[in-house]
């Protein structure tokens, strides 16, 4: 008997969900064009960030150490310190680091001397820890120190505000017993009416899923599961043939043009799409010299790539599906290199009919889905924390950021940020139920906090390079992988052919 070709589903229903950009703490990373400036100071952000968690360490200090022997006092200047006295101090880290770079020592460079290759880390054995205030520094010291920096998912970085326990030795460095941080924010509580659903969209697919603390569709799923679906790097107008097809795979899999009577009902339960950066690839030096040479001459279209209008297309064809999206700025993306970056204007995704749906945000953002926060970077953060530290754990780096209370501490001494007068926009002074990391190596999820109310936290890697789209359940946290693979050979097949084309045109020119 001949097998039968699977059909679309006749009642395809996709959840509608409440959603709200959360001013109130998403509006500290938007930027007034008309007011801003870059006249200020990097210092005055370091002393805000000081200001506001100093507090919330001193009161968790307090609890931790109470019933130590001899109750140390809180100095409240580091200035005070007395020798062989045990108290303990609050203040924020600094990292003197050897293989650091020094904006001074590469202005002081002779101009003819090629510059060094720039490092994967700065860290390094001759490392030296500081807590610093407003009074001074003093260098952190002791086995304690030792093992923060050595252990897996440890080490500290520069801008990290804590406490530190111990006493100064006859050397003036200060030798570490304990530390504390500020410990993970309250949960970010919202009230959200109950999901509905649309009648538009059809989605099926044809994947393999890579479930992660979720069940399976053979252990009878609820069919009232609303999926939110996360991805990042698309990196739209690479030119890789199997790159371009892993795009239309997951729109024909969104859209519900591709898959089976299974796949359908997966795809009809995802409410939105998050695309957490890298949908745009990063302009290649020189490429575009080499379109102008080629193209001068004929009545071919001088560039004739368009990644933006590739990109406006797969979205408008989405955003067709009843699916709403998301989308904030990444590395790759025309955003500006300094963080808070901007959102992209709806104007390049083509007009307002047609980008009905989309929501452009900022990196980092916040926004509500179903009465879940959702807390999005695109991955330059962290990146950067990955430079300070030993380990090569992204997610226990990312778990760190929660207990530490700030999503970029390394800002602004190595990454760059705006210069904010008299604020500190990236301390977390609530926790989310999903912490999204985006351009990261590999995909990586872990639950943490209270057992009663967690965070998710997930680390996209890029859609590009390997085809993973992740999902997340509103309901139960829950999170799962669908994998979108193009054979090699396709792909290779496919640049064979268009390199075997432009040699056909070069020669005849």
């Amino acid at each position: 008997m001949a097998d039968v070709l699977p059909t679309l589903l006749e009642d395809q229903t996709r959840p509608v969900t409440s959603f709200s950009n959360l001013t109130e703490l998403s509006k500290p990373f938007i930027l007034d064009s008309n007011s801003r400036s870059y006249k200020y100071q990097y210092a005055n952000i370091y002393f805000v960030r000081l200001v506001e968690l100093r507090p919330i360490v001193e009161e968790r200090a307090q609890e931790r150490w109470k019933n130590v022997r001899g109750k140390p006092p809180l100095l409240p200047r580091i200035l005070n310190l007395t020798r062989s006295q045990l108290c303990y101090i609050v203040g924020t880290v600094y990292l003197d680091m050897p293989l650091k770079p020094n904006v001074l020592e590469d202005m002081a460079r002779d101009h003819w001397l090629a510059p060094p290759a720039p490092r994967a880390k700065f860290y390094s054995a001759q490392d030296a820890v500081h807590l610093e205030d407003e009074s001074g520094r003093v260098r952190l010291v002791g086995e304690r120190m030792k093992r923060e920096r050595d252990r897996q998912g440890g080490g500290l970085v520069t801008g990290v505000i804590m406490a530190a326990l111990g006493m100064e030795t006859s050397s003036g460095d200060f030798e570490v017993i304990d530390l504390c941080f500020a410990g993970l924010p309250d949960k970010l509580e919202i009230e959200a009416g109950p999901s509905k659903t649309s009648g538009k969209g059809k989605e099926k697919a044809k994947s393999n899923q890579d479930v992660d603390m979720s069940t399976d569709r053979d252990s009878g799923e609820p069919e009232d599961r609303t999926w939110v679906a996360l991805l990042s790097g698309l990196s739209v107008g690479a030119q890789e043939a199997p790159a371009d097809l892993k795009c239309e795979l997951l729109v024909e899999w969104l859209t519900g043009e591709s898959g089976g009577i299974p796949d359908q009902s997966d795809g009809s339960r995802i409410a939105r799409l998050i695309m957490a950066g890298n949908s745009l690839t990063q302009p290649v030096r020189g490429e575009d010299d080499k379109k102008i040479k080629r193209f001068n001459s004929s009545n071919k279209p001088l560039f004739p790539n368009h990644p933006t209008k590739t990109l406006s297309t797969l979205l408008e064809d989405l955003l067709a599906s009843s699916l709403p999206i998301n989308i904030i700025p990444g590395p790759s993306d025309p955003a500006g290199a300094t963080l808070p970056q901007q959102a992209l204007p709806k104007v390049m995704f083509g007009s307002k009919d047609k980008s009905a749906g989309l929501e452009t945000g900022t990196n980092p953002s916040w926004i509500e889905i179903g009465g879940k926060s959702f807390l999005n970077t695109g991955g330059q953060t962290l990146d950067d924390i990955f430079k300070y530290l030993p380990t090569d754990s992204r997610l226990a780096m990312a778990r760190r950021t929660l207990e530490w209370r700030h999503i970029a501490p390394t800002a602004p001494d190595t990454l760059w940020i705006y210069p904010f007068p008299d604020a500190d926009p990236f301390i977390i002074k609530h926790r989310p139920d999903f912490y999204v990391i985006g351009n990261q190596p590999e995909f990586e999820t872990a639950l943490v906090g209270d057992p009663e109310s967690p965070t998710r936290i997930v680390l996209l890697p890029s859609f590009a390079q390997t085809g993973v789209l992740a999902l997340v359940c509103l309901e139960t946290l829950e999170c799962k992988t669908i994998n979108f693979e193009v054979p090699t050979w396709i792909g290779d097949d496919l640049v064979k052919n268009e390199n075997g084309a432009e040699d056909d045109d070069q020669n005849m020119d």
